[in-house]
């Protein structure tokens, strides 16, 4: 090899390795959205995942106290891809020691939209969607 080739080898090496650990590419897709009751109060506890239902790959996120939520992958990639999603928006809450008027979790989830076997919560995400998503869980 020539002075030259090696500097190209490992200029292209540097390369693939820059790739891999800051990625080449920014979000996949949107990544913020809120996620409200149909009457309009925001969900204001849980988390909420959307499953793609083709690779089934999981993309997640805990909710604020107005319903607001940022996408991430297992490894905090942020962005959903274009594809078809299943939704569940879970709520752990403990309430048995409380009176009813101390719950500070707001509006309960249906039981229904924690479980994937259950759920009919579902978003398309398109090539260019736009920001931020809106997801209404039906009040029941």
């Amino acid at each position: 090899m020539t002075g030259r080739s090696d500097w190209r080898l490992v200029g292209a090496m540097l390369l693939c390795l820059l790739c891999g650990v800051v990625g080449c590419s920014g979000p996949a897709g949107p990544a913020n959205g809120s996620v409200r009751f149909d009457d309009g109060t925001p969900v204001t506890s849980g988390s909420i995942e959307f499953r793609n239902r083709k690779s089934r790959q999981l993309y997640a996120s805990r909710l604020t106290s107005e319903g607001a939520f940022q996408l991430a992958d297992k490894e905090g990639r942020l962005g959903l891809p274009p594809g078809a999603y299943e939704v569940v928006v879970v709520q752990v809450i403990l309430t048995e020691d409380l009176a009813k008027e101390s719950h500070t979790h707001g509006q309960t989830v249906p039981r229904r939209f924690n479980d994937y076997y259950t759920t009919d919560l579902a978003m398309q995400i398109s090539e260019n969607q736009p920001e931020p998503l809106e997801l209404i869980v039906p009040v029941e």
